[in-house]
């Protein structure tokens, strides 16, 4: 089945801001409370108490630790009263709601009414409602907009994630009885942005779904949005809600969420739908589907890629491509791409729950393959003459030691990490260094070869280009991993940060592969390369500007640069 995502979903900034900081402060403090529920999505709330994140839902007259004011705010004197209560205070209010919060206050200092078109019972309008005083009154449908009386000067505004076409209506409705009224059309943008984008999939698709919280407002509204269109639509909050035979009728499918629907969610729905048969798509399809969700899921696809990638040195080198070499840097990767992930299993529901599903189902002959496969490793490297087998059993015992608790306890106390894993961004190094190392240094021991420029260069590029491959799958996962706990270097300093990190890392690569072939430091064919870096940047910059989204199909995309450098190498060196 064809699944088309719409262009703005999942998340808003609002509400990634509330639960990121959230995530940041349980990293910090362990006595950490929300009042009332954080955002409106019952599974993201479920991963917070998992974590330790208590919901309030009276003020307590003494309390200690973090209070954090969920997204949609509060009434000000339950602000006032949860200070009082000794708690500290952390505002996660969304600031478009900040924003309708001080438009109330402003006029209501001028002696003006308020009049907010919403939901009378959601958290949001409750808490304008604080603002707004006994001035204050909830518009909510057409008969109340008829209903209503004003006495005084008054103001207009709307909930957040109101619709623009009931606002234009209730609004009117209401101006044409009390003309004098002031207007503040306060729906944010990110909400009139999904559904704008909602409306414009519609007329691409034949149906709808719609992920996100069943008492979620905004979510509820996408949904009565696409029945106006006359669309059949399906609001889930999981993939196991999804109506298969309902769905099964329909070849093109589009995709929406609500503002509090993480990624992952989207994305298993997503993935879920794809796994349907559309009408006009034969066996093959499904298939293929299912096959590549076994390559990625199992590491054989990115092993395959190692080993294609150390063939592709040793040709641009001006070496004989071994086939020993490529077995053994396939075999070594897929083992330790594998066994770590074995030993990190179970956290993985989140950021890839279709691998940790697969692992739950296959992880014991899995392992028991990976460890077959790094025995071999060793033989291979075994046969090299010099110290490429103790170089290689020194980097899987450490590649072992990862994810194992080994440091002793003292030490831990006092550097605070009990594992190499703990170490805030290290996992994206280690995994460079490791491919780096299996594919340059091991190979060159094994060959007697003493370390020159072009041996360094290489090395180089190959630790930076897994780096920026390892970092993209980070930054995919970034959601997931802060939910964790995974320090990994988006979640340190940020998605945007470490965007513009890996495009600087890429330009050293385009200056690598240019400088390194003009100064005579590499052969000339290491040019060639250049447009698979291209490649590489192409689909961070698409990603980032939300042009493609996570799933396993760009998960392959981004370790498909090993290929395209088999297959730029190759024409290299059939052209020279």
């Amino acid at each position: 089945m064809k699944v088309i995502l719409a262009k703005n979903a999942g998340f808003c900034m609002g509400v990634r801001r509330a639960v990121e900081a959230t995530l940041d402060l349980v990293r910090k403090d362990d006595r950490i409370a929300t009042y009332g529920p954080l955002i409106h999505n019952p599974q993201v709330l479920d991963l917070l108490a998992e974590r330790g994140v208590e919901v309030l839902k009276e003020i307590p007259d003494q309390r200690q630790g973090t209070v954090i004011i969920r997204a949609h705010g509060v009434p000000p004197e339950r602000k006032a009263k949860l200070a009082a209560s000794g708690a500290r205070i952390y505002d996660a209010t969304c600031p478009r709601v900040l924003k309708v919060q001080a438009i109330i206050s402003r006029h209501r200092k001028e002696g003006c009414g308020t009049i907010i078109i919403g939901d009378r019972n959601h958290a949001e309008v409750e808490g304008l409602l604080g603002y707004a005083g006994a001035a204050g009154q909830v518009v909510s449908n057409e008969a109340e907009a008829r209903s209503i009386t004003v006495s005084e000067p008054y103001i207009i505004v709307s909930q957040t994630t109101q619709d623009d076409p009931s606002f234009e209506l209730l609004s009117g409705i209401i101006l044409a009885r009390f003309p004098d009224g002031r207007v503040f059309n306060t729906i944010c943008d990110s909400t009139h942005k999904r559904q704008a984008a909602v409306l414009e999939l519609c007329d691409q698709v034949q149906a709808m779904v719609v992920v996100g919280g069943k008492v979620s407002a905004n979510t509820k509204r996408l949904a009565e949005i696409v029945e106006k269109k006359g669309k059949p639509v399906f609001l889930v909050e999981t993939e196991a809600e999804l109506d298969i035979a309902s769905l099964a009728r329909f070849d093109c499918v589009g995709v929406t969420a609500g503002a509090s629907t993480p990624s992952w969610m989207i994305n298993r729905v997503v993935q879920a739908l794809e796994a349907i048969p559309g009408q006009d798509e034969g066996p093959l399809t499904p298939f293929l589907l299912r096959l590549l969700a076994l390559l990625m899921a199992s590491n054989l696809y990115v092993a395959l890629g190692g080993g294609v990638l150390a063939s592709s040195v040793d040709l641009l080198m001006g070496r004989a491509c071994a086939p020993e070499h490529f077995v053994m840097v396939s075999c070594y990767l897929f083992a330790m791409h594998n066994l770590n992930r074995y030993s990190g299993s179970g956290l993985g529901r989140f950021s890839d729950p279709l691998r940790e599903r697969f692992w739950r189902r296959y992880g014991g002959p899995l392992l028991g393959i990976s460890w077959l496969a790094l025995g071999l490793s060793l033989w291979l490297a075994y046969r090299y003459p010099g110290y490429s087998a103790s170089i290689l059993a020194v980097m899987s015992l450490c590649g072992v030691l990862y994810s194992v608790r080994f440091i002793p306890r003292k030490v831990a106390e006092v550097i605070g990490v009990k594992r190499l894993k703990e170490i805030p961004g290290s996992k994206t190094f280690f995994v460079a260094m490791a491919w780096a190392f299996v594919i340059i240094v091991v190979p060159l021991y094994g060959r007697g070869e003493g370390w020159n420029q072009a041996n360094l260069a290489a090395f180089v590029f190959v630790l930076l280009l897994v780096y920026v491959r390892s970092a993209l799958y980070d930054v995919f996962e970034v959601q997931g991993d802060r939910i964790v706990g995974k320090e990994t270097l988006p979640v340190c300093i940020g998605r945007d940060k470490t965007l513009r990190l890996l495009y600087g890392l890429m330009v050293i690569l385009v200056l690598l592969l240019a400088g390194g072939p003009l100064s005579g430091v590499l052969p000339v064919a290491w040019a060639a390369l250049l447009p698979a870096v291209g490649y590489l940047f192409a689909v961070a910059w698409l990603y980032a500007r939300e042009k493609l989204s996570y799933s396993t199909r760009l998960e392959f995309a981004v370790d498909s640069v090993f290929p395209i450098i088999a297959g730029l190498t190759t024409l290299v060196s059939l052209l020279s």
